[in-house]
C-alpha cells in the first residue's frame, strides 16, 4: 500500500448511474497512482565503456632490476553494462590487469582497447582524458589526499576538468549525500575512519560521470557492514548501466558480480563469454580543464602543508629581494639626492674664499668678487657683508627730555646668502625667513632680542627695531675697518630668531636679507667715503659636483685660500657605493640559496608527494596540469618571499633614511631620501623572486609531471 499522504493523491474513477438504463448501480472504484521512486543517481553516469584486451602481456625489470612476468598472453572481452569480477590470489596480476584497462599502464606486448580506442597506442593526453571522461577507480588504499576537506577530494575529478566551483561544489555535495557523508564535507580526510575513506573514494568516483568504474578490493579494508554497503552500491550502478570490474580475491565478493573471471599466475582463466565490445563509442566533448586559480589553489594549499620548510625558503628569498631592492633604491636616491635643486644649490656645491694668510687686508672688494664670479665653472657669488653696531627697538628711539636714554645694546649685523642662489638656512627656533632679498625684515639672536628688554625671545617677532652702524666690519680687537663717521639708521622689521651660534663666533645680532644689507653698505660707504673691504667672505657655488675640487684648486692658485663643505658627504657616497658593491654580493649569494633551497624543497615535496601523483593521474591529470601545480607551488613562494623582502627593504629603507638626514642636514643644508622605493621597484623586485623561483622549481615539476601513475601509486 500506498503512504496515507500518498492517498490524498489518487486519481478516482466514478461509475454514475443513469435513470434511462436498467443497468445495475456500480460503486465508484478508487484506483491509486504509481509513485515515482527517487532517482538520486540521475545524471551520474556517462555512455557505458566496452573493454577487449587481445594477447596481452605486461612484465617489470630489465638490466640490473628483477625480471618480474606479470600478465601473460590475457585475452578478455568485456561488454557495456556488464559486471565482471576478477579474482585470485595475491600477486596474480590483478592490479596490473586493472591499470591497463584503466589507461594507468601500457601493455608490453598485445592490444587494449576501451571504449573502441587502442589504449596502448595513445598519446599522454589522450590517455589521461580518457581517465577523466570514461572510467573512474576505486583504490583499495583509498588515495585521498589527507590534507584535503573531504568535498575537495570528492570534487577534484571536476576541478582537473575545468568545472566552475559553484558546481563542483553543488555535485561533490550530492554526491556526499548520496553515500551518506553530507555531514562530514568540510572534514579533513585523513580524520575519516576507514569505511568512510572508501565512501569518499566512490562519491569521488562518479564525480564526472564515468561509464567504466574500476574498483580494486573495495572491501578489503572495511567491516562486513561498510563492506556489504560498497557492494550494493556497485551493482545499482551497474543496473543503471555502468560497466564495473571488481577485482578482489574474497569468493563471495566475487559471486556478487554476473560473471568472474579468475585470474593464476598473470594467466586468466575460465572465462565466459562476454558481450560483445563497442569498438567505436559516441565521442566525448573535450573538457576545459584545470583552470589557473584551481592551479594556484592546489600549489598553495601544497606549500601550506609543509610549513616550515616553505618559510625558510620563502626567508632565503626575502633576504635577496631585500638585498636586490635596497641596492636598487639607494642607487634610485642617491641619484635623485645627487640632482636635486636643494643639493645644487647647497654647501655641498659651494666653495668658500678667504684672503690669503699673508695679504695685506682681511676683506674683499666688489673687484675681487666680479674676478672671482667670472672664473669657469661658477654659476653664482656672492660675499658675507658683515658691520658691528647697536639694535634698538622702535620705542626706545625717541626717550623723554629729562631721562637720559639707555644706551642700545652692541650687536652685529650679518647679510644672508642670496635666496636664490643658496639653499642654506639659518635654523629658526621661531617665526620664518624673510621673503625675499630685498625686504626690510631681519632674524635676530634670542641673545639680542633679550638685550633688547623683550621677556621671551619670540615677543620680538612683528616689532620693528632701528639697526644704527658703527663700523663696516666686525669689531676686532686690534682692527678697526671702515669707521662710521655718520650714522644711517636702518629699519627692519623682527620676522624670526635664530640661535646664536648662526653668528660668527655666537655673537648677538641678527641676520637681514643679502640685498638689504648691501644696499646699507652702500649708502654707508657713501657718506663714509669707504673705498672698499665689504666682504669678509666670498662664497662661489659651483655648477656641479664634479666640478668643486676643479674650481677650488683655480681658486688657491690664484693666491687665496678656498674651503670646501663636501668633503663629509663625498665620503660617505664612497662609503656607500661600497656598501653597493657588499650588497649585490649578499644579494647574489641569498638568490643562489634561495634557489637551491626552491629547488631542493620542490625535489623533496615531488618525492614525499609521489603517490599523490599518481592520484591525481588516475583521476585524469595531465602531464600540464601536475607540471603547471608544481610551478605554482614554486611561484607562491617567490611570491611570498619578495612580498616579505619588499616590506623589509622599505622598513630598512626607512630607517637609513632618517640615519642619512642627520648627516646631511649638517652639511647640505636639507634632508635627502637616499633610499627611494618606487612602484617600478616593487614590480621589477617581485617579477625577479617570482621568475627566480620558478625556474628554481621547473626541474623538479617536470620530474613531477613525468612520473608513472602506474609505479607513483605503489610508491610507499
Amino acid at each position: 500500500m500506498a503512504p496515507p499522504e500518498s492517498v490524498a493523491e489518487a486519481q478516482v474513477v466514478a461509475v454514475s448511474v443513469v435513470p434511462e438504463l436498467e443497468s445495475p448501480v456500480k460503486q465508484a472504484i478508487l484506483v491509486e497512482a504509481p509513485v515515482a521512486e527517487p532517482d538520486d543517481f540521475k545524471d551520474l553516469l556517462g555512455q557505458a565503456v566496452g573493454l577487449r584486451l587481445d594477447s596481452v602481456s605486461r612484465e617489470f625489470g630489465g638490466n640490473d632490476e628483477m625480471h618480474v612476468s606479470a600478465l601473460q598472453n590475457v585475452s578478455l572481452e568485456i561488454g557495456p553494462c556488464e559486471f565482471v569480477s576478477v579474482v585470485g590470489p595475491s600477486g596474480c596480476g590483478k592490479t596490473t590487469l586493472l591499470s591497463l584497462m584503466g589507461g594507468l599502464d601500457r601493455p608490453t606486448t598485445g592490444h587494449v582497447y576501451g571504449a573502441g580506442l587502442p589504449l596502448g597506442e595513445l598519446s599522454e593526453h589522450d590517455l589521461a582524458d580518457y581517465r577523466l571522461q570514461r572510467v573512474s577507480t576505486i583504490f583499495q588504499t583509498f588515495n585521498l589526499i589527507p590534507s584535503m576537506t573531504v568535498e575537495d577530494n570528492v570534487a577534484l575529478p571536476l576541478t582537473l576538468a575545468g568545472v566552475e566551483i559553484e558546481e563542483r561544489r553543488r555535485r561533490a555535495r550530492h554526491l556526499l549525500a548520496l553515500v551518506g557523508l553530507q555531514d562530514r564535507a568540510r572534514t579533513r580526510a585523513r580524520l575519516l575512519s576507514g569505511g568512510e575513506q572508501q565512501k569518499v573514494a566512490v562519491a569521488r568516483a562518479l564525480a564526472n560521470r564515468p561509464g567504466l568504474i574500476l574498483a580494486d578490493e573495495p572491501t578489503g579494508s572495511l567491516d562486513s557492514a561498510a563492506g556489504e554497503g560498497v557492494l550494493n552500491l556497485l551493482e545499482d550502478l551497474n543496473r543503471r548501466g555502468a560497466t564495473v570490474v571488481l577485482v578482489t580475491h574474497d569468493p563471495e565478493v566475487a559471486r556478487r558480480a554476473r560473471r568472474v573471471v579468475r585470474m593464476i599466475d598473470g594467466r586468466a582463466i575460465e572465462l565466459d563469454a562476454g558481450n560483445p565490445t563497442v569498438r567505436k563509442q559516441e565521442p566525448v566533448d573535450p573538457a576545459p580543464r584545470l583552470h589557473w586559480r584551481d592551479t594556484l589553489k592546489v600549489g598553495l594549499g601544497s606549500a601550506g602543508r609543509r610549513p616550515l620548510r616553505t618559510i625558510l625558503t620563502t626567508t632565503g628569498v626575502a633576504i635577496g629581494i631585500a638585498a636586490m631592492s635596497l641596492i636598487v633604491a639607494l642607487a634610485g636616491g642617491l641619484q635623485g639626492a645627487l640632482g636635486a635643486p636643494a643639493l645644487a644649490t647647497s654647501q655641498v656645491h659651494q666653495v668658500e674664499v678667504y684672503p690669503a694668510a699673508d695679504a695685506g687686508t682681511t676683506a674683499f672688494d666688489a673687484g675681487t668678487l666680479s674676478t672671482l664670479a667670472a672664473q669657469p665653472h661658477v654659476s653664482a657669488a656672492w660675499g658675507q657683508l658683515s658691520m658691528s653696531g647697536s639694535f634698538a627697538t622702535g620705542t626706545s628711539a625717541v626717550a623723554p627730555a629729562s631721562k637720559p636714554a639707555p644706551a642700545p645694546p652692541l650687536g652685529a649685523l650679518i647679510s644672508l646668502a642670496p635666496l636664490h642662489s643658496s639653499s642654506v638656512r639659518p635654523e629658526l627656533s621661531a617665526g620664518r625667513l624673510p621673503r625675499s632679498d630685498s625686504a626690510t625684515e631681519v632674524l635676530l639672536t634670542d641673545s639680542e632680542a633679550t638685550a633688547l628688554g623683550f621677556l621671551s625671545a619670540r615677543g620680538a617677532i612683528g616689532t620693528q627695531v632701528v639697526y644704527a652702524a658703527a663700523s663696516g666690519a666686525l669689531m676686532v680687537p686690534g682692527v678697526t675697518r671702515n669707521p662710521v663717521t655718520h650714522p644711517i639708521d636702518l629699519k627692519l622689521i623682527v620676522v624670526g630668531i635664530v640661535s646664536g651660534n648662526a653668528m660668527p663666533a655666537g655673537a648677538p645680532g641678527g641676520m637681514a636679507p643679502y640685498a638689504t644689507v648691501r644696499d646699507y653698505w652702500t649708502q654707508l660707504a657713501r657718506a663714509n667715503g669707504w673705498k672698499g673691504g665689504e666682504y669678509s667672505t666670498i662664497t662661489l657655488l659651483a655648477d656641479s659636483g664634479l666640478a668643486v675640487g676643479v674650481l677650488q684648486r683655480r681658486v688657491e692658485a690664484l693666491g687665496f685660500q678656498a674651503q670646501t663643505f663636501g668633503d663629509q658627504f663625498r665620503s660617505f657616497e664612497d662609503l656607500l657605493g661600497k656598501m653597493r658593491i657588499a650588497l649585490l654580493g649578499l644579494a647574489l649569494v641569498a638568490l643562489l640559496l634561495a634557489c637551491l633551497g626552491i629547488a631542493n624543497t620542490m625535489y623533496t615535496a615531488v618525492l614525499e608527494r609521489t603517490k599523490e601523483i599518481g592520484v591525481l593521474k588516475a583521476l585524469g591529470a595531465r602531464r600540464r596540469d601536475v607540471l603547471l601545480i608544481f610551478v605554482a607551488e614554486a611561484a607562491f613562494i617567490g611570491l611570498a618571499g619578495g612580498l616579505v623582502g619588499i616590506l623589509i627593504a622599505v622598513g630598512l629603507g626607512r630607517l637609513g633614511n632618517v640615519a642619512v638626514d642627520r648627516l646631511t642636514q649638517s652639511v647640505a643644508g636639507a634632508g635627502f631620501d637616499v633610499f627611494r622605493t618606487d612602484f617600478g621597484v616593487v614590480a621589477v623586485a617581485l617579477v625577479v623572486a617570482v621568475v627566480l623561483s620558478t625556474v628554481s622549481g621547473m626541474l623538479p615539476a617536470l620530474r613531477a609531471a613525468r612520473q608513472d601513475p602506474a609505479r607513483a601509486l605503489r610508491y610507499e
